[in-house]
């Protein structure tokens, strides 16, 4: 089995508990082909680059999942006939989910470690002053051009 993720965007126009029924439905689908998911991950309501669907914003949600690849036939095909699903992508995962993940499983916050971390040390720009010799600007206005260089 390999390692795959799905990212799907859904109508915005629906309650915590429809939401969670459309990713269940998901979660049956690749169950369904023997495969189990792996991460779950909830991004909420966003801001849609451009209207899809004559929708501006949706529902953001990723899944990681471990499938044999039968199973993304059947994903694109529910995806399509289910209407509150507007926007959906699967690829396989590169990587391990050690690599990417397996800091944050352990209670690691990014944000945190921004904080902590050592800031480098940035020293102010110092500012030369702009010399400019009145002959170049005298010479520069002075010139005259051709008609076909204009």
């Amino acid at each position: 089995m390999r390692l795959y993720e799905t990212t799907f965007i859904l109508s915005p126009q629906a309650d915590e508990a429809t939401f969670d029924r459309q990713i269940k439905a998901v979660s049956d689908v690749i169950h369904r082909y023997e495969g189990k998911v792996v991460r779950e991950s909830r991004w909420g309501i966003r801001r849609l680059a451009y209207p899809i669907k004559r929708f501006t914003q949706g529902f953001y949600t990723r899944l990681i999942f471990e499938a044999n690849p039968q199973v993304l036939k059947e994903l694109e095909r529910f995806y399509k006939i289910e209407e509150p699903y507007i926007r959906y992508l699967t690829v396989l995962f590169e990587g391990s989910l050690e690599e990417r993940y397996g800091a944050l499983d352990e209670g690691y916050a990014p944000a945190a470690a921004a904080v902590t971390a050592p800031a480098a040390v940035v020293e102010p720009a110092v500012e030369k002053p702009v010399e400019k010799k009145v002959e170049d600007i005298e010479t520069k206005s002075n010139t005259k051009y051709d008609e076909e260089d204009i």
